[in-house]
């Protein structure tokens, strides 16, 4: 059996596809298993009670490490059953068979122990792994030994021996078959295979040479050498395999009665048992001498292999990069290698600057300079490391580079140290790209953006001084407009004299005109107030619906000439509230002039006042023009007239929404507007119940 490679558990060689396959791959291993314990037995020495070689060890361990866990109970009675057979056919009594077997049986178990957990079959491709299989064999083969032992007991005063064999061969058997089975890493060309055919030559020729004639005892270690040999050119499956199939030989030769152990148990009078444990003992020391060379080979291949891929990889990056500098120093600052991308963007060569060149070559000595004298360093290139000696891995910043041409660059440069395979810090690697067009492009934002900044500030003061100007002239207004309509009062009192009709209509236009004028001063000044943070509320508890009933009285007039009809619906009760009454009232009077202006004649106006709670609200509701979507965002800024108005002519300085929203606002509250052009508006004023403390009590 091999492995192509590590499977999941239970999938090796199709096993788990079906349970008929499952059942023929498990039953073929049974046979070979139960020929070759029959084998061993039938070329056991003559008086011994234990075979020479047992590679039906071996064999079971690796039906163990490829079968499912949940399968193994049953591939541990397949293997006891068929190694007592075995021990029947070859000539052995029912008790002395049963016995080995359920050595073998033991056996398996304790090597399938040691790898629980792992997939099937268990991985071999690192020392460590090497190290599990020997523990794992000494464990099992030691188990094996013990019952082998307590079987003979009774038959052969000489247990000890048989314990002994049956370990060595065991564990021999172990180590050299179950690596074969075992998932190798792939197959890497260490040697020409000219060197494979010789190698193998050589070893046949040795083994034959040792173990086919009557060879001299110190000869049964010469295969070993070149095992060694097979193992550090060729890996750990050339290894594993030339150790299996030199076993295979060494045995069969041995049990035939040829070669060094046969000859020196007979002169020396050793028992028969020792044949076997001399040669299972040389199969182990080459099996601990081979397969850890093999694998350190493997191991050591692999590491090439991955240190060529990445060095090609980092060269191909390094080539790729056209347009990004990576340049490597030494730990002086000499240049060892100057990529196609510090080419392109330089204008020196690798062949110019490689072993003849600095960095200085390329940085602006300026720049160097200043940079050194604010770390406090003597000055030159090691300002560009100083942030690394700390401990950081790495310091990007921008530099200034000068071409060969003499061209000014701006580059944005990563310096990071470079260390060897222990760890030593061997030189510096730098990664620069150039920035020049994107830190100038952003030096251009910044001086737009501070000039939109300046310009915004500009304009916050202009907008400040307008706003003062208006406060001022508003004032200055009020008091002279004040004195204007008080005369027009007395003139129409007849307090100054009687007037003709034409004089009193005379004086009846300017008196509303004058009015209209205060009425703007008023609203300027407080929008100049709420602007400056001196609008404050002189808040009092009061009814909602005595102030829009107040609005509507001071609005008599404007209602009677509109045409509209205008209706009020409020609680029987009073609907309460903390509020500046005063500017509740001037709110509530925008909203419904607001209202009259954009109905015609013969229109409608309701007004709702209602109690929610912790609100109450009026909403104020119309049949005229409604407003365009468009309009709607901009319905409160000052001055703002929609273009509907303009286009009628209907009077009104677009400041009346503003007004309210500021008072809303001041009141912790809100207006809202919801309106269809061709069928009206509803305006809805919403204020708290109660206020807090910020509010001026009355």
């Amino acid at each position: 059996m091999s492995s192509p490679g590590r499977l999941r558990d239970g999938e090796a060689a199709g096993w788990s596809t079906t349970p008929h396959a499952w059942v023929a791959w498990w039953a073929a291993a049974l046979v070979v298993i139960f020929f070759l314990a029959s084998a061993s037995v039938w070329l056991a020495p003559p008086q011994s009670s234990v075979a020479a070689w047992w590679p039906a060890s071996g064999v079971a361990v690796a039906l163990a490490l490829w079968t499912r866990r949940d399968r193994l109970p049953l591939t541990v009675l397949g293997i006891a059953v068929v190694t007592t057979l075995a021990n029947v056919w070859g000539g052995r009594s029912w008790e002395t068979a049963v016995g080995f077997g359920v050595a073998n049986a033991c056996e398996v178990v304790v090597v399938a122990w040691f790898y629980r957990g792992a997939s099937a079959p268990p991985g071999f491709s690192r020392l460590p792994d090497l190290g599990r299989l020997v523990l794992a064999a000494a464990a099992g083969a030691g188990a094996a030994a013990v019952v082998a032992g307590v079987t003979v007991a009774g038959l052969d005063p000489s247990a000890f021996v048989t314990m002994r064999a049956v370990f060595a061969s065991h564990a021999a058997a172990i180590l050299i078959i179950v690596p074969m089975t075992m998932a190798h890493p792939p197959a890497r060309g260490h040697a020409p295979r000219q060197e494979l055919v010789v190698q193998s030559v050589v070893l046949a020729l040795v083994v034959g040479a040792v173990f086919g004639t009557k060879g001299e005892l110190p000869l049964a270690f010469a295969p070993m050498p070149v095992l060694v040999w097979g193992a550090a050119r060729f890996g750990v499956r050339i290894a594993a395999a030339q150790l299996l199939l030199s076993g295979v030989a060494m045995s069969l030769l041995t049990t035939a009665g040829r070669g060094p152990f046969p000859f020196a148990v007979e002169r020396l009078d050793y028992p028969p048992e020792t044949v076997g444990t001399l040669l299972q003992a040389v199969l182990v020391a080459s099996a601990l001498v081979s397969l850890p060379v093999a694998l350190l080979t493997d191991e050591l291949a692999a590491s090439l292999t991955r240190a060529r891929t990445s060095a090609e990889t980092l060269e191909g990056v390094m080539e790729a990069a056209t347009q990004t500098a990576i340049i490597t120093t030494d730990l002086v600052g000499n240049v060892t290698s100057f990529n196609a991308g510090a080419e392109n963007l330089l204008g020196w060569t690798a062949a110019d600057v490689v072993g003849h060149a600095t960095p200085a070559w390329w940085h602006d000595a300026d720049q160097l300079d200043l940079r050194s004298a604010e770390a406090g360093l003597e000055p030159g290139l090691r300002v560009l490391v100083e942030p690394l000696e700390g401990g950081s891995a790495s310091d990007r910043r921008d530099w200034v580079w000068r071409t060969r041409a003499g061209e000014e660059l701006i580059v944005s440069l990563r310096v990071s140290p470079r260390h060897d395979a222990e760890g030593r810090r061997i030189g510096w690697l730098g990664i620069a790209e150039d920035v020049t067009r994107n830190r100038r492009a952003e030096q251009v934002l910044r001086s737009a953006l501070d000039r939109e900044r300046e310009a915004g500030q500009r304009l916050v003061e202009l907008d400040r001084a307008k706003t003062d100007f208006i406060a001022s002239v508003s004032h200055e207004l009020r008091t002279p407009m004040t004195s204007v309509i008080g005369n027009l009062e007395m003139l129409l009192d007849d307090s100054l004299g009687a007037t003709t009709p034409a004089q009193r209509l005379a004086l009846q236009r300017t008196d509303r005109n004058a009015r209209r004028l205060l009425m703007m001063l008023e609203e300027l000044l407080l929008l100049s107030r709420v602007e400056d943070g001196t609008f404050d509320l002189r808040v009092r508890r009061t009814d909602l619906v005595e102030i829009v009933e107040q609005a509507l009285h001071t609005l008599d007039v404007a209602r009677g000439r509109s045409g509209v009809d205008v209706e009020l619906h409020a609680p029987g009760e009073q609907v309460e509230l903390d509020a500046d009454a005063e500017q509740v009232e001037r709110a509530v009077m925008n909203l419904v002039s607001n209202a009259l202006k954009f109905t015609p004649a013969g229109g409608r106006v309701d007004i709702r006042v209602r109690d929610e709670g912790a609100t109450v609200s009026v909403s104020v509701g119309d049949t005229g023009v409604g407003i365009a979507p468009e309009d709607v965002d901009r319905l409160f800024d000052r001055f703002y007239r929609a273009p509907s108005a303009v286009r009628e002519a209907v009077p009104g300085t677009g400041l009346g929404l503003s007004i309210v929203r500021a008072i809303a606002e001041r009141h912790h509250g809100s207006v809202t507007v919801d309106s269809r052009p061709g069928e009206g508006s509803t305006f809805t004023l919403r204020l708290p119940a109660t206020q807090g403390d910020e509010s001026t009590p009355a």
